[in-house]
């Protein structure tokens, strides 16, 4: 029997940096799937990040109000605003103008980036990567000064 080993994928689109100023990490984690958010933030969390999670992308608009992310992991399908709806918003305001953005999604990278570069993301990393790989495309975009 032949074996296939599946390497979920990851990927830094953009050249954007992100400065945190020796600041510790801050990461808003946006899904509709309340665990696979809170796990993901947990995770981030446990490797040092300050991690805050929301919902939807609305919810993700209130979490900002005061705090603003270094970076936004951002679920694509989701219901009422999408990923690329959000990330949209997210580019067009202020406070988030100058994050980074990385699609967290299962569906397909050259899908995601056919619509997620115009939307505004900087990178993409597939649901079922371990939270070290998202980590890891995080520490691409911020840059500790």
């Amino acid at each position: 029997m032949l074996s296939v080993s599946y390497s979920p994928k990851c990927a830094l689109w953009t050249s954007r940096n992100v400065d945190a100023d020796h600041e510790q990490w801050r990461i808003l984690v946006v899904d509709d799937n309340a665990a696979s958010a809170e796990g993901l933030a947990a995770a981030l969390n446990a490797d040092g990040c300050d991690t805050r999670f929301a919902l939807s992308g609305v919810d993700a608009l209130q979490a900002i109000d005061g705090w603003v992310p270094h970076v936004v992991v951002l679920d694509i399908s989701m219901p009422e605003h999408d990923g690329f709806a959000t990330a949209r918003v997210l580019r067009r305001i202020s406070p988030t103008r100058n994050a980074g953005i990385i699609a967290f999604t299962a569906l397909g990278e050259d899908y995601v980036r056919s619509k997620g570069v115009h939307a505004g993301f900087d990178g993409y990393c597939q649901k079922g990567n371990a939270p070290g790989v998202l980590v890891k495309l995080i520490g691409q975009i911020v840059q500790v000064h």
